[in-house]
């Protein structure tokens, strides 16, 4: 096997987190395994992200529900465009039924978690080689896979260190989706700003709509240089929710159009702060080494937060919470906010939080 002939395959299909938290490893594996060709197999919700990256060689996209009988012909086509290459390495990165029903139908050697690492037991059938990673975060388990995958590989002797590929971590982006972003600020007169990302999928991970909109009085009230951005209010009921408090009470808040994931980085860019719970976009800021304020309850801020940017690491919040892993503790309409742990985390405690770190304050 010659280096400029392998073809290695990724298995992460969603969700929009965890394919963020892919993208360290496979940095690292394009250092590792430079001439390497690297395809990728993503849902559609998450593909924008990955759409004409430099380091995919190609990109299979899924629908987001694929296994569903509306979607098996689709599926089975992309099983069948797959099957069409011989894949020196096919690395599972998710480990779940559905990406199971995609690997078995592969030829490779295949990589994957063993029993205790994988989301299912069951998807270990399926994978000629298991690992037994020592991770504290997420990302170091990914960084794991890809480390033995490498090693596996005759002329691969040692791993470089995350921190030497940190500056490797950028995005490609368009001149269409550059100018989108960049002419919407201009447009809005918009040059230093706070963005507010209050979406995220699980009930119990929400920093509660009251808070986020007491944030949003304190912040008016102290901020001198910085407006406030709102993005979210095209896909999520708790951004909306916020927006619509806000213009109906004269709160100065500036909405984002519907920007795609890939623009949402660009903008991120821009950013001089991310504030966000447990979500896609948090940990997207953290791969750009944008700084960003992460609020954690039932999930562990060490485990599922930062690992990349040390202002980020410092800086998320862990709330006290005993529902670990839960999607709901109480955080429902019909609750009591007594029960709902993501409470304690008060709005202007928050608030001179921002004010201290950007240096920015009446």
């Amino acid at each position: 096997m010659q280096n400029n002939n392998i073809k290695i395959l990724i298995l992460r299909v969603s969700a929009i987190g965890d394919v963020i938290h892919t993208l360290p490893a496979i940095f690292l594996l394009k250092k590792m395994l430079p001439t390497a060709d690297i395809s990728w197999v993503v849902q559609k919700k998450a593909a924008d992200i990955l759409v004409n990256q430099k380091f995919i060689k190609n990109l299979y996209i899924l629908n987001d529900k694929f296994l569903y009988p509306k979607n098996l012909k689709s599926t089975l086509k992309t099983i069948v465009n797959l099957r069409k290459n011989k894949w020196d390495f096919i690395l599972d990165f998710q480990g779940l039924l559905k990406t199971s029903s995609i690997i078995a139908f592969l030829t490779g050697k295949k990589f994957g978690f063993d029993k205790q690492n994988a989301r299912s037991k069951f998807s270990t059938f399926f994978t000629h080689k298991q690992i037994n990673p020592n991770y504290k975060n997420i990302i170091e388990k990914n960084l794991s896979l890809v480390t033995h995958t490498a090693f596996n590989f005759k002329n691969t002797k040692s791993c470089p260190a995350i921190e030497s590929i940190k500056q490797d971590f950028k995005l490609n982006y368009s001149n269409h989706d550059t100018n989108f972003v960049e002419s919407w600020l201009i447009n809005n007169n918009i040059k230093n700003f706070i963005l507010l990302a209050p979406n995220t999928t699980w009930e119990s991970k929400h920093w509660p709509q009251e808070n986020w909109i007491e944030l949003v009085k304190f912040l008016q009230k102290n901020l001198v240089n910085s407006k406030i951005v709102l993005t979210g209010t095209h896909f999520g009921n708790q951004a909306k929710n916020i927006l619509n408090f806000c213009k109906n009470n004269n709160l100065k808040i500036i909405e984002t159009p519907k920007f795609n994931l890939i623009q949402m980085a660009k903008l991120i860019e821009k950013s001089k702060l991310l504030l966000a719970p447990d979500t896609g976009l948090l940990h997207l800021a953290d791969f750009l080494q944008k700084n960003a304020i992460g609020i954690f309850g039932p999930t562990k801020a060490k485990i599922h937060g930062a690992y990349i940017n040390k202002f980020n690491i410092d800086n998320a919040i862990q709330i006290e919470c005993p529902h670990y892993y839960e999607k709901t503790h109480g955080n429902t309409k019909n609750s009591s906010k007594s029960n709902n742990c993501m409470y304690k985390l008060n709005a202007e405690t928050l608030g001179r939080k921002i004010l201290y770190l950007l240096g920015d304050e009446k």
